[in-house]
């Protein structure tokens, strides 16, 4: 519980059916804005979310992650003083039994060879998300494309030795294919057709090299 006075609570639910709802109920006191209404997917539910909010940083938590309340209290104290309209913590992505747990630590460079930036340890400026909103006809990959695209635009990001967040496997993100398809698209939409294929060509061999070398 990182309830205070400086940090408001949005809870977007697109009417679930699996429980939700009650457990919300039983927490109404620590919620500020509770909308729920049918969307067209994650990225509708964020820009919702955007929209109500009125902080200067805005945190997204998807359904099955979980904060670290220790690591988001210490970055919530220095984000007064940051200059940068992105500041990036670590997330935690927790093991399964068929895929090994490992630390996601950001790297912006990194964006235009496909790598993204893990939005529940990201805190962003509002300003920058109203003005980058998250497109609603991908299904998967709208926050990549809304990393990708701020970065490239010469907007400061600050990386923070913080883990703020647990992230486990499972969600839309765990259909692959789909999600290479979208991401692949919009690498070719945001660098350009040649730049994309020599980048995803690269990210390919770096990748095959780390396999032989096991």
């Amino acid at each position: 519980n990182v309830k205070s006075d400086y940090v408001e609570y949005i809870i977007v639910d697109g009417i679930s059916d699996d429980g939700t709802l009650d457990t919300l109920k039983k927490h109404s006191d620590l919620i500020d804005h509770f909308i729920c209404e049918p969307d067209t997917g994650i990225y509708q539910a964020m820009n919702k979310g955007v929209a109500k909010s009125t902080g200067e940083f805005v945190l997204f938590i998807n359904g099955d992650d979980e904060i670290i309340p220790g690591g988001v209290q210490t970055v919530l104290k220095i984000l007064p003083a940051c200059t940068e309209q992105i500041v990036c913590a670590t997330t935690t992505v927790v093991g399964d039994g068929h895929h090994p747990g490992f630390q996601y630590i950001p790297d912006p460079p990194k964006l235009v060879y496909w790598d993204s930036i893990p939005h529940p340890s990201s805190f962003i400026k509002r300003e920058l998300l109203i003005r980058y909103p998250f497109r609603e006809d991908f299904k998967m990959a709208s926050d990549y494309d809304f990393f990708l695209k701020v970065f490239l635009a010469g907007i400061s990001f600050k990386v923070v030795p913080y883990q703020t967040a647990l992230h486990y496997y499972g969600g839309i993100t765990s259909d692959k294919d789909r999600l290479r398809k979208e991401v692949n698209i919009l690498l070719k939409e945001n660098l350009g057709w040649w730049q994309a294929v020599y980048r995803q060509t690269l990210l390919w061999l770096w990748r095959r090299i780390k396999r032989i070398k096991g």
